[in-house]
Order: C-alpha cells, then sequence, then structure tokens
C-alpha cells in the first residue's frame, strides 16, 4: 500500500534518522547505510566479510560506475584522527590491490566516515588528494552523516518507514487505559537506581517549550498529550504512587542520559525529545507510542525533563 508521509512527517522523521546516526558505531552504523544505499539503487553490492580475508577492504560498490565504499564509525570520532587518517590509506591501498583489476576498475572511492554531524578533519582532504593524484582516473571524496541523510529523504515513502518504523503524528494520540499499565511496567523496568528528585511545583507549559527551544512538531505533541492527561491523572489516583514516583525517575534518567550522549548541535533538544521517545516504549508494540507521549506531557509538566526556566534564572542570580 502506497504511503504518503507529510512535510511535518518528512521533519519528524529526519529527527528520527539524525538519531540512529547519532547513536550508531561500527558494524551497526555500516549495516545502516547499507541498507539505506540497497533501497537507494539496487546495483549497490554489499560486501560481508569471508573468513580470514575479510572484505577485502571494500563495503560495498556499485559494478557499473565503478563506485566503491568504504565505512568507518567509530563511537567518538572526534578523537580519532590519526586512527581514521590510516584507515583511509590502508583502506584505499587494499582496496585497489584486490578489486581494481579484478572486479570493475575504481573511479570513485568514497570513504564513509560517521562524523556524527561534526564534519571531517582538516587532513583528510590532502590524503584523498594524494590517492587521487597517484592514482589517475580516480576521484576521492568524504561520505558523511548529512550525505547518507541527504540520499534517505530522496527515499520513497515506503522505504523511509521500511527504515524508521511508523512515523509517530500528533493527530493518533490518545490514551487507552487498557495498554497504560504495561507501557508503564515497561517504563519501570528501565530504571535504573535512583536519582535525586527536582521536580518544579507548577510551570508554565508553554513558557518552557519556548524556553527549551523545542520546534514547533515537538511542542505539538507535548500539547497533544497534554489534552490527555486527565485520564492518566485517574489512573494514578486508582494505583498506588510506586508507579508514579517510578516514572517521575525514569524519565528523569532517560532524560539526563540523552542530553549528555547527543552532541551539541542546532537542534539538540528535539532530538532528545525523540531519543526519550524512542527507548520510552516497547518496542515490539509500538501502537503502545500514544501512551508514551501522554505520559512524557504530563512529566515535561511537573517534574525535570527538559530545563524549567524559573528554576533555571534562579540559579544564574547564584
Amino acid at each position: 500500500m502506497f504511503t504518503t508521509l507529510t512535510a511535518d512527517d518528512l521533519y519528524i522523521a529526519r529527527r528520527l534518522f539524525q538519531l540512529e546516526i547519532h547513536q550508531r558505531n561500527g558494524q551497526d552504523y555500516e549495516n545502516l547505510f547499507s541498507k539505506v544505499m540497497r533501497l537507494h539503487n539496487v546495483d549497490f553490492i554489499q560486501i560481508k566479510p569471508q573468513g580470514p580475508y575479510g572484505d577485502r577492504k571494500n563495503d560495498g560498490f556499485i559494478k557499473s560506475t565503478g563506485q566503491y565504499y568504504q565505512v568507518y564509525a567509530p563511537e567518538s570520532p572526534q578523537y580519532k584522527e590519526k586512527e581514521t587518517i590510516e584507515k583511509l590509506v590502508t583502506d584505499f591501498d587494499g582496496l585497489y590491490a584486490y578489486w581494481n583489476d579484478t572486479v570493475t576498475p575504481i573511479k570513485e572511492f568514497n570513504f564513509v566516515l560517521n562524523d556524527k554531524y561534526k564534519g571531517t578533519y582538516p587532513t583528510l582532504h590532502p590524503e584523498l588528494t594524494k590517492i587521487e593524484n597517484s592514482h589517475k582516473g580516480v576521484t576521492c571524496k568524504p561520505f558523511l552523516s548529512q550525505h547518507l541523510e541527504d540520499i534517505f529523504l530522496k527515499l520513497p515513502n515506503h522505504h523511509i518507514i521500511d527504515i524508521l518504523g511508523k512515523i509517530p503524528t500528533a493527530e493518533d494520540i490518545s490514551l487507552d487505559t487498557s495498554i497504560l499499565g504495561e507501557v508503564i511496567g515497561h517504563l519501570i523496568a528501565l530504571k535504573d537506581g535512583i536519582l535525586p528528585e527536582k521536580f518544579p511545583a507548577n510551570p508554565n507549559f508553554e513558557e518552557k517549550i519556548v524556553f527549551n527551544a523545542l520546534s514547533q512538531h515537538v511542542a505539538t505533541f507535548l500539547r497533544y498529550g497534554s489534552y490527555q492527561d486527565g485520564t492518566l491523572k485517574e489512573y494514578f489516583k486508582l494505583n498506588s504512587t510506586f508507579a508514579k514516583d517510578d516514572l517521575k525517575n525514569t524519565f528523569s534518567q532517560l532524560y539526563w542520559k540523552a542530553l549528555n550522549e547527543i552532541p551539541d548541535v542546532d537542534n539538540k533538544n528535539d532530538l532528545v525529545f525523540f531519543d526519550i521517545v524512542k527507548k520510552a516504549y516497547p518496542a515490539t508494540g509500538k501502537i503502545y507510542i500514544d501512551a508514551v507521549f501522554v505520559l512524557m506531557a504530563y512529566f515535561f509538566s511537573y517534574c525535570d525533563i527538559f530545563e524549567e526556566p524559573v528554576l533555571k534564572q534562579q540559579q544564574e542570580l547564584f
């Protein structure tokens, strides 16, 4: 069935894909890269390591065009400049020695680096130029996170959904109490120790959205979720305070973990929001995501996921 994604859907898809980029390293990132490339071009051939021979320094290629791709995705690329340059040189030498004469001549070498949207090292480009100068007819260039994102966003809508799963929409948010207990149980199971709680009594919802520079898309999710919190409050009334207290701790942990793991980029708080959503709902039950949005809106209002303007201002006075 053909699926149509709106501009809002694509915005959310882009943010979710950026989260995948930030969170994947090593083979996990290579798997994402290969899937996107296969969906983008049916002629893309993924090379899997074979015993002691490995992949012969080739993670994928397009035979008809002579385009080759070698992936490097360290956990912290900003600290791997020396290792990156060494891998570039070694990998190209191995690639050229095996593939250029036996399969198809190398016309374009793409060094795929998961830079996590930080850009390349200045020392990378001279090394690429050296390869071009010493191998006539070969073009070398870096293939960064932004380039994979560009290809991803040009995929047909059904392929985008195939990679990310169902794209959540604010209009779908509701609260079915029959599944709320399961969602709460899942969230409580995520907790890891106890964090000190610092929950402001009554923050201003709209002011907090602006203060945290959240996009209108995220604001819409939070507003829709907040419209349903009457049923959530009723659920809390009918149950012990254990679930509510543990949920406070769980969401606080998810928030601070995302805040520490996601690098400082312009849309960081949006990425933090979607990271919490991604980790909060059961992986095998995407229909439960509406309840997660309601819970997030509730704790956005009453606890310290995202900064509270009044507390921040008070801190700056001391």
